[in-house]
C-alpha cells in the first residue's frame, strides 16, 4: 500500500485502533486512518482478539461527528452501513449486516468493526472506527469467508480508501441528521430503515446469547430499535437486547 495523506500506513502494529485513539487523543483530524499489513494485537468486541494475519486488511478512522456523547451509540450501525457499501462497491456481493455492525457475505463473516470512543486533550469527544477485512485469507473453523473467496479483486490501497471515504461520508451525513432530532430520538433514527434493510435474519429465528454464551432466549427477530437494540418475539413476550448484553445466531 503506498501512503495516502488520509492514510498512514504501517507493516505491523499491535492495533490499529490504539494507534487512532493515541492520534485522536492528540488532536487527529477527522478522517485521518491507519492502516497494516498486519496486527499482532487486533481486537473486536468484548475484547476478543481479532486474528490478523498478513494479506487482509486493518484499519481504523478518526471520527469526529460532534454530537454528543450520548448519541454516539449510533456510530457503530454508521460505519457497518458505510463499511458494506465500500465492499459492495469494489465487487463483494450479498454482503449483508450482522447485527450490531459486522459484516456477513453470502452468509459468512467477512469484516468485524470495533468503534471506541474517547476524549481529546481538549476534552472533546471523538471515535476510532476499527474495521478489519478478510482480503486473502479466512480465519478456519469460524465460518468465515475472504473477498478472494468471492471473486472480488481488490487491492489494499483501493480498499483502504474506499472505506475510509464511505466512512467518513456516513457519518458527517448522520452527524448532520442527528443535530436535527429531539432527545426522545434514538441515534440510530437518522439511518435505521436503511440498516433493516440491509440487515441479516431479519424476520427469522434466532438465538439471544450472553457474553459467555449461554442462551438467554430464542425468538423471532422483529427488528433493531432507535437505540440499537435487537427485538425479539418469543412465546413469552417481547424481548430487547442492547449489544453489551447478547449477541444473535440463526437458529439451524
Amino acid at each position: 500500500m503506498e501512503n495516502e495523506t488520509e492514510i498512514r500506513v504501517l507493516d505491523e502494529v499491535g492495533s490499529t485502533n490504539d494507534e487512532a485513539l493515541s492520534l485522536g487523543r492528540a488532536g487527529a483530524a477527522h478522517g485521518l486512518a491507519v492502516a497494516a499489513r498486519r496486527q499482532t494485537a487486533g481486537r473486536g468486541r468484548r475484547g476478543h482478539a481479532w486474528d490478523s494475519p498478513a494479506g487482509n486488511l486493518y484499519l481504523s478512522v478518526v471520527l469526529r461527528p460532534n454530537v454528543g456523547p450520548e448519541r454516539l451509540s449510533g456510530l457503530a450501525a454508521v460505519c457497518g452501513l458505510g463499511a458494506l457499501e465500500a465492499l459492495s462497491a469494489l465487487g463483494a456481493t450479498d454482503v449483508l449486516l450482522k447485527w450490531p455492525n459486522d459484516l456477513l457475505a453470502r452468509g459468512r463473516k467477512i469484516s468485524g468493526i470495533l468503534v471506541e470512543a474517547a476524549r481529546d486533550t481538549r476534552g472533546e469527544t471523538f471515535a476510532a472506527c476499527g474495521i478489519g477485512v478478510n482480503v486473502e485469507r479466512a480465519p478456519r473453523g469460524l465460518g468465515a469467508t475472504c473477498l478472494e473467496e468471492l471473486g472480488a479483486q481488490v487491492t489494499l490501497p483501493a480498499l483502504a480508501q474506499g472505506l475510509r471515504a464511505r466512512l467518513c461520508e456516513r457519518c458527517d451525513a448522520w452527524a448532520a441528521s442527528i443535530r436535527a432530532l429531539v432527545e426522545k430520538d434514538g441515534p440510530l433514527t437518522p439511518v435505521l430503515d436503511d440498516y433493516l434493510a440491509h440487515l441479516a435474519w431479519l424476520g427469522e429465528s434466532v438465538v439471544a446469547l450472553s457474553p459467555a454464551g449461554d442462551a438467554l432466549c430464542t425468538g423471532r427477530l422483529a427488528t433493531i430499535d432507535a437505540w440499537g437494540r435487537a427485538v425479539l418475539e418469543t412465546p413469552y413476550g417481547t424481548r430487547a437486547f442492547s449489544a453489551e448484553q447478547a449477541s444473535l445466531r440463526p437458529l439451524a
